[in-house]
């Protein structure tokens, strides 16, 4: 991912916080070429072992594939706010327009989870996350049920070896043309756009 030094993000703690907050993302993989849109269980290294990315593919999709024996070079890609912007809302001229956003990547060497407590472990994630209380229990389904949702399904890990974090937010204009920026994002209803924008320049 191309990255001049002013959007660049090097701070761990920023890009943790930013895939959990963020965790729909995108699993890429070179050979074959393919993509699939699914979310993702980042569990964080400690004592110096390497962060690690959890996912799940329907056993349908093939692109688990690339990734059977020694695994998988692969790529995860996480997006937050983003949003146009017009050279209208500038102040200084001559200027074109642009697109705010945040990023985050990661790269890593993929391999396959057949164990099915290995795969329960991001499926309770979600469902902690994401589900109200007395939402979905996983513990508490049919035990044949979810054998066969386990046999459809088929984990992925990823041993994050580089993140690359971006945000572009307008840090290459002068100030009041940020402010400008993100007060015209608020009033176009952006809010998180705007908000992201404020946060990456201290505004």
């Amino acid at each position: 991912m191309y990255t001049p030094p002013a959007f660049r993000v090097d701070d761990p703690s920023w890009i943790h916080g930013f895939v959990e907050a963020h965790d729909f993302g995108l699993l890429v993989c070179a050979a074959p070429l393919m993509v699939s849109h699914l979310p993702f269980h980042l569990l964080r290294g400690e004592g110096g072992a390497p962060d690690r990315l959890l996912c799940h593919l329907a056993r349908a999709n093939p692109q688990w594939q690339a990734f059977r024996e020694q695994g998988a070079e692969a790529l995860a890609v996480f997006r937050g706010p983003h949003a146009y912007v017009s050279t209208a809302w500038y102040g200084m001229h001559p200027s074109v327009p642009t697109w705010n956003y945040d990023t985050v990547q990661a790269r890593g060497r993929a391999t396959l989870i057949e164990d099915t407590d290995e795969i329960a472990v991001q499926m309770r994630a979600l469902a902690e996350r994401y589900e109200p209380e007395q939402g979905f229990d996983m513990d508490a389904q049919p035990a044949r049920y979810m054998e066969g949702m386990f046999k459809a399904l088929v984990g992925v890990s990823i041993e994050v070896t580089e993140w690359t974090a971006k945000r572009k937010q307008s840090q290459n204009r002068p100030l009041a043309d940020r402010v400008a920026v993100a007060a015209q994002l608020d009033a176009r209803g952006e809010h998180a756009a705007a908000a992201a924008l404020r946060e990456a320049n201290g505004l």
